[in-house]
């Protein structure tokens, strides 16, 4: 057994080794990509539904598919799982999205899911693939992020507002307590108050 200590060695060699036993035997060789654990982008990743992002060669300087993997999942399975996924996209340069090819690619390789292949998932053979590889290269080297529970910060500032017209704006309390001059901009009332 392998004693990896970082996640992107661990990531780059179940990769590696999924290109072995899923990819190359079922005519499907995987192009160079660069992987690392950080926050996905977009709608889905604000509702914590994915898991991982494929991006394409065209958004990297480097001319290579990059690949992030949540560090809200610790489970090394779900990790493969997810990365052999990930790994499909990569092959079709995100080109297919969702669609046939793409669906082309998660078949060949064991990956099962829904019509749209959104949820591509380990098959049975691929997920029996994915725990011998687990085994051999140890344990996914990663303590799960918990975000539920952040407080989230409140605004320090305070509102500052003529009683008058309606004007408005905020400042940190130093700030206010800092001002010499209590007249609106916008109405020149003196009539300026903290609400």
């Amino acid at each position: 057994m392998n004693n990896i200590k970082y996640r992107e060695e661990w990531l780059n060699k179940v990769a590696e080794e999924l290109d072995k036993v899923a990819f190359k035997p079922n005519g499907h060789k995987l192009p160079p990509v660069k992987i690392s654990c950080s926050w996905a982008l977009g709608n889905r990743a604000k509702n914590k539904k994915t898991l991982g992002q494929c991006f394409p060669t065209s958004w990297s300087d480097g001319k290579v598919n990059e690949i992030i993997l949540v560090p809200t999942v610790q489970d090394s399975f779900e990790i493969a799982d997810t990365l052999a996924h990930e790994l499909a996209h990569a092959v079709d340069d995100c080109k297919s999205g969702h669609g046939k090819g793409f669906k082309d690619i998660c078949l060949a390789v064991g990956l099962d899911g829904n019509t749209q292949m959104r949820y591509a998932e380990a098959g049975e053979k691929l997920g029996e693939q994915i725990k011998a590889i687990i085994k051999k290269v140890g344990e996914y080297p990663h303590d799960k992020m918990t975000i539920t529970d952040r407080k989230k910060q409140s605004t320090r500032n305070l509102k500052v507002e003529c009683s008058y017209c309606g004007f408005g704006w905020r400042a940190s309390k130093t700030m206010i307590e800092r001002m010499n001059n209590w007249t609106c901009n916008d109405c020149g009332s003196d009539t300026l108050e903290i609400v």
